[in-house]
């Protein structure tokens, strides 16, 4: 038995699951040889640096004829694709926004340029959270990419659409995330936390406005969660979330920083989820001109909610840089950072690792962890998320009294 998998491994598993999926004209893979030599080659990038600079992109396998040439950035002469210089292309491009693309020229695999995904060249901020509708030219939706994640990292995708993964040495298939389980711990808090938000609204939460609007609000306001550990994850200096669905008082929550009536996360979430059900219903429409005018501010709509969200999104993400956690409640307001929990673990405590099957000593952590254990476990209203300055992220929620972590919450 193999201990640790690599790229051959996840060859073999990349045409299980690649097969599973809905086949179509276009799902043709490249030949097993230039398949891993993709994968090696990513496999090997992703192990070096750049003026120590971790190497992160994406490497999409796809021919400039079926892209939209005005996103295009191509190369008057092809590069030969070598590990060498996804590295040297990795900083000039945007994790989840711009693509290096590669295909076969004469028999070889070259890097022919880059390609811009999604809202292309428009000047705005818009990123993978918000939600920006993604015109289905842009990218093809059987288009094989390899994203660069981490050092050994790789995460193999069919469009948009997670196939398979390698991470620490495993192979990991895709599975519905733990935030989206609605009959597990995380689900159901989130569930929850979903809830708070749609009674936030102007109009108390109308069941009519937001019974076909519930699966985008789960959808935006997970992304915007996900986004925070991400930015936190990309600074390396680690960080903590605490979401608390009940009030934490100074004996559990000693508040460094008292934020007062900060409900700005909370708004852009909604507010982009408005805009996003009035670009679904500009969109259906029939075509003429004021329609036409309708879609077009419909489109800048969700830009500038979506840049708004991204900004939320920062402002949370920076806040965690200071020590201690940052605090959030059950309608995601800021209720404060430079959080501190002083209440200790009691002796003993075990954590249990809720998708591997084991129970460990909380002890194995350090401060930052044991610090998020034990608000979770005085409080089973709460969750937390820890972003290790190695770029772990793991979930914590105390259920029925025992503490529970899940980890790799961002894979």
């Amino acid at each position: 038995m193999t201990e640790y998998a690599f790229p051959a491994q996840l060859l073999e598993e990349l045409h299980a699951h690649w097969r599973s999926q809905q086949p179509s004209a276009s799902s043709t893979l490249p030949d097993d040889p230039a398949l891993l030599r993709l994968l090696e080659t990513c496999y090997h990038a992703s192990l070096r640096t750049a003026e120590l600079r971790a190497t992160r992109c994406v490497l999409a396998y796809v021919s400039t004829d079926t892209l939209a040439k005005k996103s295009l950035l191509r190369f008057e002469h092809p590069a030969i694709l070598t590990a060498s210089e996804l590295v040297r292309l990795a900083p000039v491009t945007e994790l989840h926004r711009t693509l290096i693309g590669c295909h076969h020229f004469d028999g070889t695999l070259k890097i022919w340029g880059l390609f811009e995904h999604g809202h292309a060249w428009l000047g705005e901020t818009v990123d993978s959270i918000s939600g920006t509708p993604v015109r289905e030219e842009d990218l093809p939706h059987d288009c094989l990419t390899i994203t660069i994640e981490a050092p050994g990292a790789l995460s193999v995708a069919r469009g948009g659409r997670e196939v398979v993964r390698l991470r620490e040495g495993k192979i990991i298939a895709p599975h519905e995330h733990p935030l989206r389980q609605k009959n597990e711990p995380l689900g159901a808090f989130f569930e929850t936390l979903v809830d708070g938000l749609r009674e936030s609204a102007p109009d108390g939460g109308n069941p009519h406005t937001f019974t076909e609007e519930w699966e985008r609000l789960v959808d935006v306001s997970k992304m915007a969660i996900a986004g925070i550990l991400e930015r936190i994850r990309s600074e390396r200096h680690g960080g903590s979330i605490v979401i608390s669905a009940s009030p934490l008082n100074e004996t559990l929550a000693y508040r460094t920083y008292t934020v007062v009536g900060h409900a700005a996360l909370a708004d852009d979430i909604l507010s982009h989820c408005w805009a996003l059900r009035s670009l679904q219903e500009a969109s259906k429409l029939p075509a003429d001109h004021s329609s036409e005018l309708e879609r077009y501010r419909a489109e800048a709509a969700v830009r500038q909610t979506s840049r708004h969200l991204i900004q939320g999104v920062n402002r949370v993400s920076l806040l965690a840089a200071i020590d201690g956690a940052v605090l959030l409640d059950g309608k995601l307001r800021i209720e404060g950072f430079g959080v501190r929990f002083p209440v200790l673990l009691p002796p003993g405590t075990t954590i249990f690792d809720a998708l591997a099957g084991v129970e460990y000593p909380c002890d194995e952590w350090g401060l930052r962890h044991q610090s998020v254990f034990s608000v979770c476990q005085q409080c089973e209203e709460a969750v937390g998320f820890v972003v290790s300055q190695d770029g772990s992220v793991k979930a914590v929620k105390s259920v029925k009294g025992r503490l529970h972590f899940w980890d790799g919450i961002l894979d």
